[in-house]
């Protein structure tokens, strides 16, 4: 059974396209529709998973090198391509010319808040992530505070809650879910702040 946590890891990857897909094709139909609430359910197994297999690693004592990449890499992943999927969604949604380019130009601020968003987690991850890797060739360890591993749980969060209300057409529920994925973004870049600094302290 050692193989489980592993495979729990690799569902998470293989769900993220089809919570993406759900999630535009969703929004194309505007919200509180079937296919948002099956995006968020499957959001919520997915999220509960990124639990599951650190779990299951400890408990059949399974931790590989491999496990832990493939954790790492399904969170990335799946709030990637979930926050994606959700600024694509809202663009096209917001502004229906029936080409992204043409809504993009038509909605600055929700292009500008895209930008944040993704600079803030998914390219502030993938810096994160090499800097780590350039920090561990010399033998030197870039250990997560607390917060940095609290930031990913925060993130999913505001997500889960920003699909519930997409899904229900809770208007109060969307502003908490995008309240909460702000807050996440804020403590992202400055955990990663925090890495950069701590690399230059060691001369990484």
């Amino acid at each position: 059974m050692k193989w489980l946590p592993n495979a729990v890891s690799i569902s998470r990857l293989a769900l993220a396209p089809v919570i993406g897909y759900l999630i535009w094709l969703g929004l194309s139909k505007g919200v509180a529709n079937r296919e948002l609430e099956w995006a968020f359910g499957l959001f919520v197994v997915s999220a509960l998973t990124d639990w599951l297999d650190g779990y299951l690693a400890r408990a059949l004592d399974a931790k590989s090198e491999l496990g832990g990449k493939l954790d790492l890499w399904g969170d990335k992943i799946l709030v990637g391509i979930t926050l994606l999927a959700l600024w694509v969604g809202w663009i096209m949604q917001n502004n229906p010319h029936g080409s992204l380019i043409e809504d993009a130009l038509a909605d600055p601020l929700g292009v500008a808040a895209g930008v944040f968003f993704l600079f803030a987690i998914p390219v502030r991850d993938s810096l994160v992530t090499r800097l780590r890797a350039q920090a561990s060739l010399k033998g030197i360890s870039l250990s997560p505070t607390f917060a940095a591993k609290s930031k990913t749980a925060v993130i999913m969060g505001g997500m889960g809650v920003l699909l519930a209300g997409l899904a229900t057409g809770m208007s109060e529920l969307g502003f908490a879910g995008f309240a909460i994925l702000v807050l996440g973004a804020l403590m992202s870049i400055w955990t990663g702040l925090s890495y950069f600094k701590a690399a230059r302290g060691a001369k990484v």
